[in-house]
């Protein structure tokens, strides 16, 4: 529980996605701009690539879309945090509001705007999380 609660911490790659300012983006699996659709969805194994040297400009957001397997399922009876990718890769929690029954094992797609907490945790949020 207490690591749910540290780790909860809280966004197509055109380099013009609504007029902002998104250098560095382009040609990230699963990176796009707010409220579009990559050309790719991530995979657990790219998040380090797709992180790495990544500059989001302050004030604007960039989302990811990714897949992979649960690992966390968790509730404080207004939201739902689920997690997926394992350590050592990168973690990335998903705030949400249904776990839409899904359960620890179950490969889900995630989407939504995107902070890089550390080298190895992202949050999305605001997200949306449905089964693969």
């Amino acid at each position: 529980m207490l690591a749910c609660l540290v780790f909860i911490g809280a966004g197509s790659g055109e380099a013009t996605a609504r007029g902002a300012d998104l250098r560095g983006i382009a040609n990230r699996r699963g990176i796009a701009g707010p409220e579009e659709m990559p050309t790719e969805t991530a995979r657990c194994e790219d998040l380090r690539s797709i992180v790495a040297g990544l500059d989001v400009p302050e004030g604007q957001r960039i989302d990811l879309w990714v897949s992979g397997p649960l690992t966390l399922v968790h509730t404080d009876d207004a939201l739902w945090y689920l997690a997926i990718c394992s350590e050592p890769g990168i973690r990335v929690m998903c705030v949400t509001y249904s776990d839409n029954g899904m359960k620890p094992g179950d490969n889900i797609l995630i989407r939504g705007g995107m902070r890089i907490l550390d080298e190895t945790h992202l949050v999305l949020d605001p997200c949306l999380a449905s089964r693969d």
